[in-house]
């Protein structure tokens, strides 16, 4: 295999994103929703040992956002931010605000019925 296929004149060596969480595609602490809203706990100072990706979260996540946003933003798949944040999760640099239950079926029959009525 050539390591041409490895490589982008511009940004240098492409690393695969299944190496960036070391292939693991479970996040370490705990599921995190999509709609989640990720926000950095206290100060911006993390500790050693952390990946680049791990540091460019925790600096866009200063004001509360989105685990889409984060991914979006990173231009990386949607799993991979999952399993990252995670990892700052679990070492409780981050925390995860979870989004409120769906409503119940009945309440959203109601408003469809509501909004048909108008």
């Amino acid at each position: 295999m050539s390591d041409e296929r490895w490589l982008d004149e511009d940004a240098g060596p492409i690393v695969p994103a299944y190496l960036l969480t070391r292939g693991r595609t479970v996040p370490a602490s705990e599921a995190i929703d999509l709609i989640a809203v990720i926000i950095t706990a206290g100060g911006l100072t993390p500790p050693m040992g952390l990946g680049p990706e791990h540091l460019i979260i925790m600096q866009k996540c200063t004001k509360p956002t989105r685990l889409v946003d984060v991914a979006a933003e990173l231009n990386l798949p949607i799993g991979v931010v999952r399993v990252l944040v995670g990892d700052l999760h679990a070492q409780q640099l981050v925390q995860v605000e979870h989004p409120p239950p769906a409503p119940d079926k009945r309440v959203l029959l109601e408003v469809i019925s509501g909004l048909k009525a108008l």
